[in-house]
């Protein structure tokens, strides 16, 4: 995609990308040549050895820091048989490793002399419940112990997606809570395409500003009113966005909404010092950046209006609807259905807009192996709710 300056398919020096680690944990690490990325009781590994690999394949840590493609085994093809668990017994002395033996097995597994796989080979082999496992119960407790002893990773791409969904696991607050599915449907409700002018406010700290200026190419922008002097567009930074991509986002602070601008009358001092002139030149450019910020949003007619914010939703819809353009559609996005509701009920009597609808996600994962294909156990129990309507052109 334009807005991506990132090889689709390998690791390039200065990527960000995320690292998923057998305990399904992740990190966001920046890949900088000659240096050395830790995953703590994983392992670590030279970053060299990443650069220029596929994304999605799963690598193991070798001893001195040397990376190799390891294909994850298992019992994903297990036959039903007749055997079941009910003999087995929870039992510690089903282990005939003492605590001792298995201490002195992760030491040497965190020097690189004993493999992860050996590891858990000796644990099964000296399993005397292991044999009286069905195969399906087998699976599991190998990918448990795979999860505690393998020192490999998967090296994921910083695609929205992914994005969305690293911080929606770690720290949802950050991101106001929006899931994966619950994004996509603001996009499509929003009718972002590649040249579209979207207005947004974005509180989620920039990952809506992110998902927007992803699907924006040349003759597009995005455009986000925000709080303060500098927009707090934190993810930004996670995206690998080119410079061209990100000269497409202009931001407004709210206190400068219906600000009107005066010719830039500062004049530089006779004999100005370097620093003065540095200054002076600084000032000149704000004075003009915020100028032409200020009359891009006073020209108005924008393709699409996009809201997550912590403020009163119909305030802000107030203050905004009239940069729209007539038949394009207003989106808002929050957490909970309280929040949404007033503004519902006013734009349902508001001759100004059409076909409004407040609607949650809902969305439900699935476990998908031979035999064993059933909902997660564990999974989200909401991913927020979306007011969507169409807003009118004014009458002539």
């Amino acid at each position: 995609m334009d807005a991506m300056n990132v090889d689709l398919t390998v690791v390039k020096a200065g990527d960000s990308i995320i690292i998923r680690m057998p305990s399904t944990n992740s990190k966001f690490v920046c890949i900088k040549a000659d240096t050395t990325i830790s995953l703590g009781k994983f392992g670590s590994f030279m970053a060299n050895e990443l650069i220029g690999k596929p994304f999605g394949n799963t690598y193991e840590i070798e001893k001195g820091g040397t990376i190799r493609p390891h294909k994850q085994a298992g019992f994903d093809g297990a036959e039903i048989t007749e055997a079941n668990n009910q003999e087995i017994v929870d039992n510690p002395d089903a282990q005939k490793l003492s605590f001792e033996e298995i201490e002195a097995l992760k030491k040497q597994s965190l020097a690189g002399d004993v493999s992860a796989q050996e590891i858990i080979s000796s644990l099964t082999e000296n399993n005397e419940s292991f044999a009286k496992k069905t195969e399906f119960s087998k699976s599991k407790y190998i990918q448990r112990k795979q999860r505690k002893f393998m020192k490999s990773f998967v090296p994921l791409e910083a695609t929205v997606y992914n994005v969305c969904d690293y911080f929606f696991g770690v720290n949802p607050g950050k991101i106001r809570g929006i899931r994966n599915d619950t994004l996509s449907q603001v996009l499509s409700l929003a009718n972002v395409y590649s040249k579209a002018r979207v207005l947004a406010v974005d509180d989620g700290q920039g990952l809506l500003i992110s998902a927007l200026l992803s699907r924006i190419a040349d003759g597009g922008m995005v455009f986000g009113v925000h709080d303060g002097d500098v927009g707090n567009y934190d993810v930004l930074r996670y995206m690998n966005f080119s410079p061209e991509c990100k000269d497409r986002l202009r931001t407004l602070p709210w206190a400068k909404l219906y600000h009107k601008m005066e010719p830039f009358a500062e004049v530089l001092s006779e004999n100005p010092t370097d620093q003065e002139r540095t200054g002076f030149a600084r000032r000149q450019r704000g004075h003009a950046k915020l100028s032409e910020n200020i009359d891009t949003l006073n020209r108005g007619e924008f393709d699409a209006l996009v809201i997550s914010t912590n403020y009163n939703l119909l305030s802000v819809i107030r203050k905004l609807v009239p940069f729209l353009g007539g038949s394009r559609m207003l989106v808002v996005y929050d957490q909970s259905k309280e929040a949404l509701t007033e503004a519902y009920a006013q734009l349902r009597e508001s001759p100004e807009f059409l076909n409004v609808q407040l609607t949650e996600s809902w969305l439900r994962e699935y476990q998908v192996l031979p035999n064993r294909t059933h909902p997660l156990m564990n999974m989200s129990g909401g991913g927020g709710f979306i007011l969507s309507a169409i807003h009118l052109a004014p009458s002539t």
